[in-house]
């Protein structure tokens, strides 16, 4: 979709336009950087005295912002375009402009929060410096020459889908890797005994892939559920607590099941935090820590009750 710039006193009517294929993410995570190609769309005014006056048109520096709702992301790396058009020429020409934007981490965490799982909706803030030469008003020796310093500019919007983001931004900037944990093998019998835990576990990865983190972490308390019962607290009448089911201590022997419990009850906490607030509190690397301690705590419960099964 081409959208309208400014271009007063140059004689030039321009569009502008973002080829969403073009959005990759490069660098890694040592010098992330947003690439994408902008294209602008230039014709002569059909009416105007600056049509008759203009004999040529130069284009200059290129700068610009990346805006997200109302938020300034980051600055347009300066490009110069150095190309000329020729006043009158009769029909419209197309400049092709690479496009990169430095990113942080801190940056990154902000988009994804603000994206929630969705597609990314944002917009260039652009501005194109423009020396226009032409017929000079009551010359007293040169006709011809410098008439105007001008610049070109306005807002580019444009949307990156939700599957473009993942698939091609966040790689190319080192924030879509996969980490891979590998577990020893567990019977069917002790999936199916904790499948309420692995479906869980499943919905996790999916709200992580998408961005979605505190759902991520969410999923990550319901997969512990099962694990815990509701205890009355100790010296406090009434008021009850969730606690590793005693069952478990028959297996694990006492000094293993204090320490599943405080590490498990300790996660469980964490990922309380979604369920009790609409506001954000995990960003992409909290949540990854949290689920994979989580899969690696639920496969160790399964693994025990193989055994349990074994013996």
């Amino acid at each position: 979709m081409n959208t309208s710039l400014y271009a007063p006193n140059t004689g030039l009517q321009v569009e502008a336009s973002i080829n969403p294929a073009t959005i990759q993410g490069v660098g890694g995570v040592t010098w992330s950087r947003l690439m994408l190609q902008a294209t602008l769309h230039i014709n002569e005014e059909t009416n105007g005295h600056w049509r008759d006056k203009v004999q040529s048109t130069a284009f200059g520096m290129l700068t610009g912002e990346l805006v997200i709702g109302s938020e300034v992301i980051g600055n347009i790396k300066p490009v110069s375009i150095n190309r000329r058009r020729p006043g009158r020429l009769g029909y419209s020409t197309d400049e092709h402009t690479q496009i990169e934007i430095e990113l942080d981490a801190r940056r990154i965490e902000w988009i994804e929060q603000m994206r929630s799982g969705k597609s990314l909706e944002a917009k260039l803030r652009i501005n194109l410096q423009v020396h226009v030469f032409g017929v000079i008003d009551n010359p007293t020796a040169i006709p011809f020459g410098l008439i105007e310093v001008a610049s070109i500019f306005g807002e580019i919007p444009f949307t990156c889908s939700e599957s473009q983001w993942r698939e091609k931004v966040l790689p190319g900037m080192g924030f879509g890797k996969v980490i891979a944990l590998e577990i020893s093998s567990i019977s069917i019998e002790a999936c199916k005994a904790l499948n309420h835990a692995f479906i869980a576990l499943e919905k996790a990865q999916k709200h992580f892939s998408l961005g979605m983190y505190d759902d991520a972490v969410g999923s990550c308390r319901v997969a512990l559920d099962q694990f815990f019962e509701q205890v009355e607290k100790e010296n406090q009448p009434g008021k009850r607590i969730p606690k590793l089911k005693k069952s478990w201590e028959n297996s694990l022997g006492e000094s293993t099941y204090q320490w599943l419990n405080s590490v498990l009850g300790t996660i469980k906490t964490t990922a309380n935090k979604p369920h009790h607030s609409p506001n954000n509190h995990f960003d992409r690397l909290e949540a990854q820590m949290l689920l994979m301690i989580t899969t690696t705590l639920i496969a160790y419960a399964a693994r025990q009750m193989d055994a349990e099964g074994e013996s």
